[in-house]
């Protein structure tokens, strides 16, 4: 990492930000080997489909709610400051967390989840629009986004093999242990991660530095088409990946695949996630040039998820599940980056209806993809509707690179070439000016 002073944002901000976002992933992702354990002790007589049921339930109502609460954190951050929503994001997450490990019912347990998902909605995008306010060149926005999106899927990563190493250690460690003991001790630790986020989160800068609105009306209506068409595909590469990954897992089951190989497939994803991140925004690639990768990147995307039902040995399917997984690594930096840039207004409110649309991808996708597995007689008509939509997406969206490109945000460029320099505001106003004369947006 660069340190400094001289790029908006010391190294010590810069961890306390990564680290709050690690420790939201590894919270939701902890859960989930628990889960049916957890509701085996509120329902002790309860059928596996029933367990399977309340598992997808709880999961659906976390994912949920970022779509009522995302926006709304967003806005606050944008008048209240971004430090003091991310440490009411994060210290709430981790107290729900706790919470959830002693909830004394299964009421307790949705209210306790729904609760840990509001709550978790207010840290990425917070932490996105408080790296966009300190912004001084575009290529410093897309290299901290990037490290944030590779913290949250190091965090997915990490959560579940935590969670099933703390209940295989805590069942090991003592024959006196409890169950409900042992299966506290994951949301613990992940609560316990989370409030040492939020002691780094107090050293951050008070306040926020949202740009105004323009007054051009013709401007703000080229932005505004441009930020839903952006907000429309992030929803529909969230569904994507999440209707892609419950469908795996069935069809994995159904080719008498091993839980390990399931598992190492779902590893690989993670992976190619986090190496393609780190790729696209690198020193190796100009930010602008991210905007011509949108259509292409969909259309590999697309042709993963055609070729996936023909992929019959392991090796065959760890193939096309890498295309998937780069495809989504790509374009969901790519995505928030563009959003954040060329959208004109409060940062926080653009990047929390960002992930709000994100939650809507995911929750419908993750439906979907069972409904579809389920009701369909072809096992790979998930996956083929699935890559007809996103090819869809990629057609229409072929003028939206140019579009983008259009703004000419390089910010060396427009706002001169003070690496020192504190306050991006007056880049912000100059793309704004390009935006609007170039007509193209």
């Amino acid at each position: 990492m660069n340190e400094s002073g001289a790029t908006g944002m010391n190294r010590r901000a810069t961890v306390a930000l990564l680290l709050a976002v690690f420790a939201a992933a590894v919270g939701y992702g902890v859960v989930l080997p628990v889960l049916p354990l957890l509701l085996e002790s509120f329902l002790p007589s309860a059928s596996f489909s029933s367990i399977g049921w309340h598992s997808g339930a709880l999961t659906a109502i976390y994912a949920g709610a970022p779509l009522l609460f995302a926006p709304l954190w967003g806005r606050w951050s944008d008048r209240r400051g971004r430090r003091s929503i991310l440490l009411l994001g994060v210290v709430g997450f981790g107290a729900t967390l706790a919470v959830t490990a002693f909830a004394p019912s299964i009421g307790w347990l949705y209210t306790a989840r729904f609760l840990n998902g509001a709550f978790a909605a207010a840290i990425l995008p917070t932490a996105q629009a408080f790296v966009a306010d300190r912004a001084v060149s575009d290529g410093w926005r897309a290299e901290r986004f990037a490290w944030l999106g590779m913290a949250s899927i190091a965090g997915f990563f990490v959560g579940p093999m935590l969670g099933g190493i703390v209940l295989q250690w805590g069942s090991s460690v003592s024959s006196n242990t409890s169950t409900a003991q042992v299966i506290a001790l994951p949301f613990l630790i992940s609560a316990g991660l989370a409030l040492l986020g939020a002691v780094g989160l107090i050293t951050l800068e008070r306040g926020s530095e949202s740009p105004a609105q323009p007054s051009d009306k013709n401007e703000t209506v080229r932005r505004r088409a441009a930020t839903l068409q952006l907000l429309f595909l992030a929803g529909l590469v969230a569904a994507g990946v999440a209707a892609f990954e419950v469908v795996l897992a069935l069809r994995g089951r159904s080719l008498g695949m091993t839980p390990y190989q399931v598992g190492i497939m779902f590893a690989e994803c993670s992976m190619v996630m986090f190496a393609v991140q780190g790729l696209v925004f690198s020193p190796l690639v100009a930010p602008s040039s991210t905007a011509k990768l949108i259509t292409p990147t969909l259309v590999i995307m697309a042709t993963g998820l055609f070729l996936v039902p023909y992929a019959e040995t392991f090796a065959a399917q760890l193939v096309v599940i890498g295309s998937v997984a780069a495809g989504a690594g790509v374009l969901t930096p790519t995505l928030t980056y563009w959003t954040s840039l060329v959208s004109g207004g409060p940062q926080g409110a653009e990047l929390g209806r960002q992930a709000a649309a994100a939650s809507l991808g995911q929750t419908v996708g993750s439906a979907a993809g069972g409904v579809l597995y389920a009701a369909g007689t072809a096992p790979e008509m998930g996956f083929l509707l699935l890559g007809g939509l996103i090819l869809a997406a990629a057609a229409a969206s072929l003028r939206l690179g140019p579009r983008l490109l259009a703004a000419g945000i390089d910010a060396n460029e427009h706002c001169g070439s003070d690496k020192r320099q504190r306050q991006p505001l007056t880049c912000v106003k100059e793309l704004r000016l390009r935006i609007g004369d170039s007509g193209k947006m």
